[in-house]
């Protein structure tokens, strides 16, 4: 990924966590300061300031990036989601499903011969709107014979769904995912969630948190559900001997040394947390960040790493009958990639060894009901040979009709459609209206 060299960034600046996501992930922040510049043209003639999410001048000096982010979130959404649309289509997460097409389908609201509904949770960057996701959930319904299948947004329209993926933290996410499940009386007997990226992480807060009506098979693709180790420019060699970049020296560490430091520095802080969904999901593997991720990560709290132990987790966790979950051996974007199969970094030597799921701490002592859910023969492991979200439509097919369909009614010849690649992350035209 190449820095945006239209950002601007002082030396405490570059260090803060969402000005390294904004010029590592190629999020334009060009419009920021035209944004501001017309917001004091405003005052200027007069009009009343508008609210702002950054409201002392402390949290703009510490976090100035996100800080006019959350401002274009209010003054500029479309514009802000368009950039936002277009860094995910270049980076290849959006989903371009058989057939996509901009028209909303309306699929059918009864499960048929006890098939149970599908509702899928999109990626960072787009959006249950777009026609790629809405082209998936058609495609699931017509797989399982027409079932009820609808993806769920977390706002009424495509700008603000797209925008929250980053600017709405990971437990308002599933809070919101939660109550439009609660409310759909075709979800009402339970259902299968499929999840891609990060909508991973929105479909397992809900299991974790709520699960009521149950999720029966949680169907996860290249889910960042163990968290992101690393940034972006650092991810280790392929040796695993060491960072990219830390051959780079400063006086006193490298330079990745320095990104990961920050990084942690500003995910970790309440402020933070509440505010982006990837800071919620940030997990510095290194035994000096420990307590400040146990301490304030969302993500450490719903893994029961955290400094208080819930029950609920464990127990909403098992009243999901089966989990797959999906690997994609070439991801480029989640480090490690074995934690889309539960893996994690070896404390000992967190960039040279990647612990197996059997290995790692929340399996061996059971934190969420993971070990219980594998000794009950609940997980399935899946893979394929290609980039984050990068499968078939061959594989995607397969796995619908292997895992989500009734075990007295599987078929074991899945439908392909000659190998169409999708680019992942849909939505019912009835859940759409309702939210309008």
């Amino acid at each position: 990924m190449t820095a945006n060299t239209n950002m601007k960034t002082s030396g405490g600046a570059i260090g803060r966590f969402l000005t390294m996501l904004c010029v590592l992930a190629s999020v334009s922040c060009a419009g920021a300061a035209m944004q501001e510049e017309r917001e004091q043209q405003r005052l200027a003639a007069g009009a009343t300031p508008k609210s702002r999410r950054c409201k002392t001048e402390r949290l703009r000096e510490d976090h100035p990036v996100l800080c006019r982010m959350l401002d274009r979130v209010e003054d500029e959404p479309q514009e802000l989601a368009d950039e936002i649309h277009q860094w995910a289509s270049e980076h290849r997460l959006l989903v371009k499903g058989p057939d996509a097409s901009s028209t909303l389908q309306t699929m059918p609201s009864i499960p048929q011969d006890g098939q149970l509904p599908v509702v899928f949770a999109h990626g960072m960057g787009d959006s249950c709107f777009n026609s790629g996701m809405q082209s998936i959930t058609k495609h699931a319904s017509d797989l399982l014979g027409g079932v009820y299948s609808t993806c769920i947004p977390t706002a009424k329209t495509q700008s603000k769904d797209t925008s929250n993926g980053f600017f709405l933290n990971m437990d308002a996410s599933v809070d919101v995912f939660a109550k439009a499940v609660q409310s759909d009386p075709n979800l009402k007997n339970g259902f299968h969630g499929i999840g891609f990226s990060q909508g991973c992480n929105v479909l397992r807060g809900y299991i974790a948190r709520y699960n009521d009506p149950p999720v029966h098979t949680f169907l996860s693709v290249n889910g960042v559900n163990a968290g992101e180790g690393v940034v972006p420019s650092c991810r280790p060699n392929t040796d695993g001997a060491k960072l990219r970049g830390s051959s780079d020296r400063l006086s006193g560490g490298s330079f990745c040394d320095l990104l990961m430091e920050q990084a942690s520095k500003a995910a970790y802080t309440d402020w933070t947390q509440q505010h982006n969904f990837q800071a919620n999901y940030w997990r510095d593997p290194r035994a000096s960040e420990k307590e400040m991720y146990k301490k304030y990560s969302q993500l450490a709290r719903w893994n029961n790493e955290g400094n208080a132990f819930n029950q609920t987790f464990n127990d909403n966790w098992a009243k999901t009958s089966k989990f797959v979950w999906v690997l994609a051996k070439q991801d480029t974007m989640v480090w490690p990639k074995e934690g889309e199969h539960w893996g994690a970094p070896d404390p000992a030597d967190p960039f040279k060894n990647v612990l197996p799921m059997e290995q790692t701490e929340w399996y061996i002592k059971d934190l969420f009901g993971l070990r219980t859910a594998d000794e009950a023969g609940k997980n399935f492991f899946e893979d394929f040979d290609a980039d984050h979200l990068q499968f078939t439509m061959v594989d995607f097919d397969r796995w619908v009709t292997t895992y989500l369909v009734p075990s007295t009614a599987a078929d074991s010849d899945s439908v392909g459609n000659g190998g169409n690649t999708v680019a992942v992350d849909v939505l019912d035209t009835r859940t759409a209206a309702a939210m309008k």
